[in-house]
């Protein structure tokens, strides 16, 4: 299910119902795009029928979480339609997040280390975190519960399609960032996994971030 931006409370339809994964990532993908996206650019980041993401943008039109324009004439025919996500209400999570991270960027003589290790003992306590077998997996689950929109890739990378803490993320970086990376090795660790090799490289995707699970390698420790 989706959860709200900035960690906020899932976000629903205008009939109350809890929005599903699909329709989360696809008003992610549009609020990470502030010059829009047409429905052919959405249908194939997404990997969906154009039918099946119409359906989507629409009821998130009616819902008044985007909003459309046409796009510049370009031949014959009717102008397509160009999506972009509605104003946000700021969130009081993302503001109390600010403070939380300029409070350690200030007291603190390594904010990256004192992010990482924040987030290890939050990432070990998390429910997903105890699923047994699978330290991948239950970073993936972890995630996505958390709000992230995890997608695996081919070469076993991880693209965070959103961030729960994305303002708060975009002004202090190297604190929120590096307790996002935490989580991951603390759910790592919790699996007996050696977590050194993972690492998060922020806003490195033109949709998001990504996330490197790779083991270290020799000659990085």
């Amino acid at each position: 299910m989706g959860k709200g931006p900035d960690g906020g409370a899932p976000r629903r339809s205008g009939g109350g119902r809890v929005h599903s994964s699909t329709r989360e990532r696809i008003l992610s993908l549009v609020e990470m795009r502030s010059e829009g996206l047409s429905l052919p650019q959405v249908a194939e980041f997404m990997g969906l029928h154009e039918n099946t993401v119409r359906s989507h943008l629409d009821a998130l039109l009616a819902d008044g979480y985007v909003q459309r324009e046409s796009a510049p004439a370009a031949g014959r025919g009717r102008p397509a339609w160009i999506w972009r996500a509605a104003a946000p209400t700021p969130s009081p999570f993302a503001a109390l997040a600010n403070v939380l991270a300029d409070q350690v960027a200030l007291l603190s003589d390594n904010p990256a280390r004192a992010g990482i290790e924040a987030g290890q003992r939050w990432g070990a306590t998390l429910p997903e975190a105890a699923r047994e077998g699978d330290a991948h997996g239950a970073v993936i689950d972890s995630l996505a519960a958390l709000g992230f929109a995890p997608r695996l890739e081919a070469d076993h990378s991880v693209s965070l399609l959103s961030c729960p803490l994305l303002s708060a993320a975009r002004e202090n970086p190297q604190v929120i960032c590096n307790v996002h990376l935490g989580i991951v090795r603390g759910i790592l660790q919790s699996h007996g996994r050696d977590p050194a090799g993972s690492r998060i490289l922020p806003f490195a995707l033109e949709h998001g971030c990504r996330l490197d699970l790779s083991p270290q390698r020799e000659g990085q420790r």
